[in-house]
């Protein structure tokens, strides 16, 4: 593949995350709802850490690994604050 083709290829793949992000962020919206009338926390800590342990696994790449903790954390920082 040449760059414009590798670019191309990049755009397709952020089209589709920008997809699932949208549908993240519905999904958060409603978990807040759920809490605050349950009057539950928006943090839940021991969830975060199940989620990280459980991404760990399923990505299969400790070289990638640094990448999408960072990555994943943003995005359950961004779900917390979406659900405020």
């Amino acid at each position: 593949m040449n760059l414009e083709e590798l670019r191309k290829a990049i755009d397709a793949v952020d089209h589709d995350m920008m997809e699932l992000f949208k549908k993240r962020m519905e999904l958060s919206f409603m978990v807040g709802e759920y809490k605050k009338t349950n009057q539950l926390q928006i943090l839940d800590q021991s969830r975060e850490k199940e989620i990280l342990k459980n991404r760990r696994i399923e990505l299969d790449d400790e070289s990638l690994w640094p990448y999408y903790e960072a990555f994943i954390k943003e995005i359950m920082k961004l779900s917390k604050e979406y659900q405020k």
